[in-house]
C-alpha cells in the first residue's frame, strides 16, 4: 500500500470474553467453520491518517488511545466519538474462490472491530467512580442496552486490497458517538437516574447570595487546567469542604443530557468560549480547585464560586440544559 503504513501480527485473536459470550448466547457469532481464528491480521492506514503518532499533553487528555498490533482505537472526548479500525485476511487454501475469501476477510475484520469497540467501551469512565465494565455486571438493563449499541455501531469506512497472489484483506472502521439518541449517553443517563433513586446525593445550597453580577450568564466553563482531570460521561461539580453536589445527576434535564452530554470538553478557555452553541455568548468562568473521585473526573470549586453559579443559574437555568464545559490540559 503506497502512501501508508501496515501493521501485521500472526496469532490468536484476543477474546473479549463478555462480548463473545453475549454473541454466542444470542446466536450472532460472525465466525463460521470456514473462517480461521489463527489469522494474519493486517492494519493499514493512510499517510494522512496517522493520528496515533500525534503527541501532546492536551491531545492525550482529550483523546484516549487503545492500540495493538492488530487494531487502532480511540475515544475523542472533545468531538464526542469512539472509533476502531481493524482488518483481516483469509487463508486462500481454505477459500473456495476469491469471493469466498473476501467474505471471510470481511467477517474477520468486522468481528475484530466489534470486539475491540466493546473492549474500549467497557473501559470508559461512566462517572468519577465507575467504569462501564463494573456497572454492566450489576445492572442488567445497562448491560443489555450497551450490547445493543455495540451491535448497532456504524461502519464508517471499508477498504479492500487484493494482493498479487490473489489473497484479500479488508479493513473496517466502525464507530459510535458519546452523545445522542444512539450514543453512550442514551444508556448512561437512564442508569444515572436509577442510581439517584437508590442513593440520592446531597445538594449544595448557598448560605448567602453572591455579590457578583452574573445575571447575564448563558452557560458555565470550569477551568481544570493543570489538574490531571480525567473525562467521564457523567462528571459532577462539587463544593469544597461541603461534600455536596452543585451540578450532576440531579440538576440536569434527561433529554438535554442525552443529546449534548452532561458536560463538554476542550483544552483551553478560548476554545470553550467559542462553543457558543453550548455555553452561549456570555458564559460564567470559574476555576476548579482540585479533582475528586476514584478516577479524578469530578471537579471541586470554592464555596463562593458555588454561590455565584447558583445565583446565575436561577436567572437562566443553564445547568438544567447542560450548558457546561470542562477545560482539560
Amino acid at each position: 500500500m503506497q502512501g501508508g503504513y501496515c501493521y501485521h501480527a500472526t496469532g490468536m485473536i484476543p477474546q473479549y470474553v463478555a462480548f463473545y459470550r453475549l454473541m454466542e448466547k444470542e446466536g450472532r457469532m460472525l465466525f463460521r467453520s470456514g473462517v480461521i481464528i489463527a489469522i494474519l491480521i493486517s492494519i493499514c492506514v493512510a499517510e494522512d491518517a496517522k493520528w496515533w503518532e500525534e503527541e501532546s499533553s492536551a491531545q492525550a487528555a482529550l483523546e484516549e488511545r487503545s492500540m495493538g498490533a492488530d487494531y487502532k482505537g480511540r475515544i475523542n472526548w472533545e468531538d464526542g466519538y469512539i472509533e476502531v479500525t481493524a482488518g483481516g485476511t483469509c487463508n486462500m487454501e481454505k477459500a473456495q474462490s476469491q469471493a469466498h475469501c473476501k467474505s471471510m476477510a470481511l467477517k474477520t475484520a468486522r468481528m475484530l472491530a466489534l470486539e475491540k469497540l466493546a473492549e474500549i467501551i467497557y473501559g470508559v469512565r461512566i462517572d468519577s467512580d465507575n467504569l462501564f465494565v463494573n456497572e454492566v455486571e450489576e445492572d442488567v438493563r445497562l448491560k443489555s442496552e450497551t450490547s445493543g449499541l455495540i451491535q448497532g455501531a456504524r461502519e464508517l469506512a471499508l477498504e479492500e486490497t487484493v494482493f498479487d497472489d490473489g489473497s484479500i484483506w479488508v479493513e473496517s472502521t466502525i464507530g459510535i458517538t458519546l452523545n445522542g439518541g444512539k450514543g453512550l449517553s442514551s444508556v448512561v443517563v437512564p442508569w444515572m437516574q436509577r442510581k439517584i433513586q437508590s442513593s440520592p446525593p446531597s445538594l449544595f445550597t448557598a448560605s448567602k447570595i453572591s455579590n457578583e453580577d452574573d445575571s447575564g450568564a448563558t452557560g458555565l466553563i470550569v477551568d481544570g487546567s493543570g489538574l490531571s482531570l480525567k473525562p467521564a460521561l457523567a462528571p459532577r461539580i462539587l463544593v469544597q469542604g461541603k461534600d455536596e453536589e452543585l451540578y450532576g445527576r440531579v440538576t440536569i434535564d434527561r433529554q438535554a443530557a442525552i443529546k449534548f452530554g452532561v458536560v463538554g470538553y476542550t483544552d483551553s478557555v478560548e476554545k470553550a468560549r467559542a462553543l457558543t452553541e453550548r455555553v452561549g455568548a456570555h458564559p460564567l468562568l470559574v476555576p476548579a480547585l482540585e479533582t475528586a473521585g476514584t478516577h479524578g473526573s469530578d471537579v471541586v470549586i470554592s464555596v463562593d464560586d458555588g454561590a455565584r453559579i447558583l445565583s446565575a443559574d436561577m436567572k437562566n437555568g443553564f445547568m438544567k440544559e447542560c450548558r457546561v464545559v470542562f477545560v482539560i490540559g
